[in-house]
């Protein structure tokens, strides 16, 4: 789901993202969303000193439960502050499919230069296969990826609803199109 673009079927957005703008101070607006935090029970999160962690709380998580990052800072040259959110997974299952793309490609363009260096000397088809392997693997992960991504998607909905009434009960929200 892309939340800050005009195009809305942007297949490989693995981590949404989208700006606000209000016109307010960014301390009171993080003290405000953060006391809104403490009142609602479908929502926990961390504050960190410009960032607040929103996420679902722990009952109701499950493995592909979202974690949004929301920054809110003066823009340094604009008069309005700007609210940044990223949503994503789990810093543990982010680091998960990192690690396996990762691996996967390594694995796959080493033994594909070691079997295409066999077949350019000896005719030895036999390590050719893990290139397609690969492409594959890589594929298959992007999507398992998409599947965790729509089955967290009503609690991504409902994070950003929160930021929006969070903030709206200060100031007036609007979207900034990026």
């Amino acid at each position: 789901m892309a939340f800050n673009r005009l195009n809305h079927n942007v297949l490989g957005e693995l981590r949404p993202r989208f700006k606000l703008k209000i016109n307010h101070d960014p301390e009171l607006a993080l003290e405000n969303v953060a006391e809104n935090l403490k009142r609602d029970k479908f929502v926990a999160g961390d504050r960190d000193r410009h960032l607040l962690f929103v996420r679902t709380p722990k009952h109701l998580q499950h493995y592909w439960s979202p974690v949004m990052t929301v920054r809110i800072e003066q823009e340094e040259y604009d008069d309005y502050t700007t609210v940044s959110c990223l949503i994503g997974p789990k810093q543990t299952v982010w680091t998960l499919f990192i690690f396996m793309y990762a691996m996967i490609f390594l694995g796959s363009t080493f033994a594909g230069i070691y079997g295409l260096v066999k077949y350019l000397n000896y005719d030895d088809m036999g390590w050719l296969w893990v290139i397609p392997t690969g492409i594959i693997c890589t594929i298959s992960i992007f999507f398992v990826s998409k599947f965790g991504q729509n089955k967290g998607r009503d609690q991504m909905l409902y994070l950003v609803s929160f930021i929006y009434h969070a903030l709206d009960e200060i100031t007036e929200v609007e979207r900034l199109e990026d």
